[in-house]
């Protein structure tokens, strides 16, 4: 599992802010199958705007660790995330009427990898670790 915090970097960087109180949200993202590391399921707990929460950890997914292919479950129920994810261009492959959940899948084409990539054109790599604090924020 891969865990983002999302943060909100007008909150984070302009007061002394901590990190807990500028979250806006996480995506998560699973490599559930051991026979196919190039699959991820991702699962987006956002305030914020999604799409461009996914597009960040596209990034990082598509980039740094080889994911092809994007899973997402959802309940059947939940249209708004449906419709979210459809926005993305995942396409539904699949409904289990057991758990009352969809599951919509993104392959990562060559031409989808590059829309990933141009949606995140802007984005730079940068360790936490390496980040400068606000000013009044402790470190723990």
């Amino acid at each position: 599992e891969c865990t983002f915090i999302v943060l909100d970097v007008e909150r984070w960087s302009g007061q002394a802010c901590e990190d807990t109180a500028c979250m806006v949200g996480d995506v998560n993202l699973f490599l559930t199958n051991p026979e196919d590391p190039t699959l991820g399921e991702i699962e987006i707990m956002i305030a914020a705007d999604s799409r461009k929460s996914f597009s960040l950890v596209s990034f990082a997914a598509v980039r740094k660790l080889g994911i092809t292919t994007f899973e997402a479950k959802i309940g059947q129920e939940n249209q708004a995330s449906i419709c979210m994810f459809k926005k993305l261009h995942f396409k539904e492959v699949s409904v289990n009427s057991i758990f009352q959940e969809v599951t919509l899948r993104l392959d990562v084409s060559d031409q989808e990898r590059r829309w990933l990539l141009e949606q995140t054109n802007h984005v730079q790599e940068k360790s936490y670790v390496d980040l400068t604090l606000p000013a009044g924020v402790l470190e723990t």
